[in-house]
């Protein structure tokens, strides 16, 4: 029977909304099946319509949205793990668990963990690797499956039908999707064993000084403090498990859960959403902030209480920005720049100016000098090439992750600046928009970042000839130009 169910308390009224409250849809059909044969009924019931699944509702872009049918996997969540004879430690998992709940099934049934974890847990498995969430120092989550189990449409019969890709083009687009692929019900990844990081947050007095530690601390963020522009990189390294961690690691995770996840945005909501002070947001990230920061302790911890923040505490809206590594330097200079002319404080230097000249760019970044002061850490996360066809790190050389939040609504202002980063250092350094946060750009800028698009678009027409996958966000994005368009018409 298929379940169309209302009975949600998130969903029983009004428009769904997503965290941070900037994406509403309000879908005609709301699904919350509990096995595969009803997930096959629906695609078939709206086999001429428009079908979009949902998880967590993380993302800060439209990617979920639905106008017709919207699926909630919230009863595929369940986790099963295996373990071979050389003791290698395997997991599949619904594409509905959400990592937290993964995490921990996964740690009750044995001694292995996820090989890599993003700043969040409570997003779905389906989600997370569907917009390839990516951690610091290693691939994105996307990279390690080795199988996707989805429901989609046979392009003979156009009735829905079970997947299971396990090696080939198929996997490598369905390793990050979109959405596009079909209905992910289950997913197939090598675990690895349990381990512990040893944490320590550093000053450093430029950027070579940061990315020297690299090598000595592989899975290291650093974080870029506007205003003051100094960098504080948080050293990490993998160490051997142990049985106890030692006084530090109580009091710093206290520390960090009350200092930072609480004081930090409590200030931050303070001088930049309440008061609105340009002057005491700068006074803030100058002195106040590196005050905050508990320096040159090293802490010893389990993995997924190091790895992860909790920075959901307060609503916000995020946009992440993807650079190759080789550009680094030159994009950080860049990021400083922009975030300076917005804010009013400097002059564009002279080699940037020339270069938006060139683009035809600088006219619109004078034009907004003044308009928006910039109020959050700059983060910036090193992920290693992904071979995901369309994942945001997929390439030959590693990324580097550079995110911008704001807690100021209304987010026009945000947007303004992000628009203009994304547009801007997509042409100067190739950077490339995270899929699941604030995405300004449009197909043909896509096209020129992804060279394999194509072939993905390719893999997405042999499961959905008819586009049923594709809402306005990923037909406007993915799909604008592409010449092979769908018969049927979507609502």
């Amino acid at each position: 029977m298929i379940r169309d169910r209302r009975d949600s308390p998130r969903m029983a009224s009004g428009p769904i909304t997503n965290f941070g409250g900037n994406v509403r849809f309000a879908p005609k059909h709301i699904y919350m099946p509990t096995t595969e044969a009803e997930v096959l009924a629906i695609l078939d019931r709206h086999a001429q319509g428009q079908v979009r699944v949902g998880g967590a509702l993380h993302a800060w872009s439209p990617v979920a949205a639905s106008t017709d049918a919207y699926i909630d996997l919230r009863h595929f969540n369940r986790v099963e793990v295996q373990t071979d004879a050389d003791g290698t430690v395997w997991a599949t998992v619904g594409g509905g668990c959400r990592i937290k709940h993964l995490l921990e099934k996964l740690h009750r049934q044995s001694r292995a963990t996820l090989p890599a974890l993003g700043l969040i847990t409570e997003q779905a498995i389906a989600g997370a690797i569907s917009t390839a969430t990516h951690g610091s120092g290693r691939y994105s989550l996307s990279h390690y499956l080795a199988e996707v189990r989805a429901a989609a449409y046979d392009p003979e019969t156009g009735q829905a039908r079970i997947y299971c890709w396990t090696d080939g083009e198929q996997l490598r687009a369905a390793r990050c999707a979109l959405g596009c692929m079909g209905v992910i019900l289950s997913v197939r990844f090598r675990c690895v064993p349990r381990y512990d990081v040893a944490e320590v947050m550093v000053p450093c007095a430029s950027l070579d000084e940061v990315l020297a530690g690299e090598t000595d601390f592989p899975l290291q963020q650093f974080y870029l403090l506007p205003h003051r522009w100094a960098y504080y990189a948080q050293r990490r390294r993998i160490v051997p498990v142990r049985n106890g961690h030692g006084w530090a690691a109580p009091p710093y995770r206290l520390w960090w859960a009350y200092g930072i996840d609480i004081g930090l945005h409590l200030g931050i909501q303070t001088v930049a959403t309440w008061l609105k002070s340009r002057t005491l947001t700068h006074f803030f990230y100058r002195h106040v902030v590196p005050n905050l920061i508990l320096k040159n302790v090293t802490v010893v911890d389990r993995s997924e209480r190091m790895l992860i923040m909790e920075h959901e505490f307060f609503r916000h809206l995020e946009t992440e920005l993807f650079v190759p590594a080789r550009y680094i330097q030159a994009a950080a200079t860049f990021v400083r720049a922009v975030v300076e002319a917005f804010d009013g404080t400097a002059p564009v230097p002279d080699s940037i100016a020339a270069s938006l000249s060139r683009l035809g760019l600088l006219e619109e970044l004078l034009a907004h000098r003044g308009t928006f002061t910039h109020h959050y850490p700059i983060t910036f996360r090193r992920v290693l090439p992904d071979d995901a066809l369309i994942a945001t790190s997929s390439g030959d050389e590693p990324w580097y992750a550079i995110s911008f939040i704001t807690y100021t609504p209304p987010w026009s202002r945000f947007q303004t600046m992000a628009s203009f980063l994304a547009r801007s250092m997509a042409r100067l350094f190739g950077a490339r928009p995270h899929w699941g946060k604030w995405f300004p750009l449009d197909a043909t800028e896509v096209e020129q970042l992804y060279p394999a698009l194509p072939r993905f678009r390719q893999c997405c027409r042999a499961v959905d000839p008819n586009g049923v996958f594709r809402n306005e966000f990923v037909q406007r994005i993915l799909f604008a130009n592409d010449q092979a368009v769908p018969t049927a018409s979507r609502v």
